[in-house]
């Protein structure tokens, strides 16, 4: 079975409404989900920054650039740090990927270096890699997790994507405070356009364009690469396995080609 991506959204393993809070819950139950199918299905896993990165990006996006960067890399690197030795505390052979490191933005473009990634899932080892601000020729830039993943599928083409918030998918509007939201369940060319209008006008934006932004390129990636991403609950075990072994589960968007 080929490698799947799985992203630890910034929304489920912190509480985004507190500046540097952790959700040990959410850390607790990704532990689960990882030990029941990393014997079988080799991972690349990413985290997001949720209250971590995004609070120091805001914070010092008028600074200097070079001051943004290196805060930036300081929340960053806390929470993957956080995130990886709980996984290798619990058992799971894991280790921190920096992407500034093998990530380099050229004017003409992206320059990605991934032996290193492809060394440790030939071993086993289970790379966890996070959205971060990278130094290139034309300033600081910050790369999301999403945007990180499809910058490795271009080296690594994963089976699928998936994508663990803390609720269960895209809604029409946010489930936590709108009692008239409805999931939608899958994305596809056909209504992309009229889902992005719908998170436009009801999704705030954060340092990476919120959910917005997200669903945005994980569609154009989707229908231009053929590879599915499927959106869940993290805190949602049995669906985020399913989703991560390749199945669709009941409460889930799935972001495809095809309707």
């Amino acid at each position: 079975m080929g490698v799947v991506f799985v992203k630890a959204g910034g929304s489920f393993i912190t509480h985004k409404d507190k500046p540097v809070k952790v959700n040990s819950r959410a850390l607790s139950v990704l532990i689960k989900i990882v030990h029941e199918v990393k014997e079988n299905i080799p991972l690349i896993l990413g985290n997001g920054g949720g209250s971590f990165a995004h609070y120091a990006v805001l914070k010092y996006r008028n600074k200097p650039p070079l001051d943004l960067l290196v805060k930036c890399h300081q929340a960053t690197r806390s929470l993957n740090r956080i995130l990886v030795d709980y996984l290798v505390e619990s058992g799971v052979r894991a280790t921190s990927i920096q992407p500034s490191s093998i990530i380099y933005m050229s004017k003409q473009g992206f320059e990605v270096y991934t032996k290193p990634i492809e060394v440790l899932l030939e071993n086993k080892i289970i790379p966890v890699v996070y959205g971060e601000c990278v130094l290139s020729e034309v300033g600081v830039v910050v790369l999301s997790t999403e945007k990180i993943f499809e910058l490795l599928a271009e080296h690594i083409r994963p089976s699928r994507i998936v994508l663990l918030t803390d609720v269960s998918g895209i809604f029409t509007c946010n489930p936590k405070t709108c009692s008239t939201a409805e999931l939608i369940s899958k994305i596809t060319p056909e209504n992309l356009n009229s889902v992005l209008e719908v998170l436009k006008n009801t999704s705030p934006i954060d340092a990476t364009g919120g959910v917005y932004g997200k669903i945005l390129s994980m569609s154009t990636f989707s229908f231009k690469t053929g590879i599915e991403v499927i959106i869940t609950s993290g805190f949602d075990v049995e669906s985020a396995i399913l989703a991560i072994r390749g199945q669709f589960p009941k409460r889930a968007t799935i972001i495809s080609p095809s309707a």
